[in-house]
């Protein structure tokens, strides 16, 4: 009996992976739809790789005082940057 709970339980979990998995790929399907009519309607703002002044201040100063991985970070946190996309945005910070 208990067995096959636990394969029921496996099965379940394996139904429940897939399907997250499909629904992640549709909110990032729909994000970079987003991000494209944003850049070309002037509303970047709207954009999921929006970065705000204060934000963009605190990176600033985090990159000035030697601290770009924790720069990057921030980034990443308040955007749907990649690692990548945020480390070229810090290293292009004045």
């Amino acid at each position: 009996m208990e067995s096959v709970i636990f394969v029921l339980l496996i099965i379940f979990s394996a139904l429940m992976f897939n399907k997250i998995s499909s629904l992640k790929k549709r909110v990032k399907s729909q994000e970079e739809r987003i991000n494209q009519l944003a850049k070309l309607t002037g509303y970047d703002n709207l954009s999921s790789y929006w970065v705000s002044d204060e934000v963009k201040e605190l990176a600033t100063h985090l990159k000035r005082t030697g601290k770009e991985i924790e720069a990057v970070k921030r980034i990443r946190k308040h955007t749907q940057m990649s690692l990548l996309e945020a480390k070229k945005y810090v290293d292009a910070l004045d």
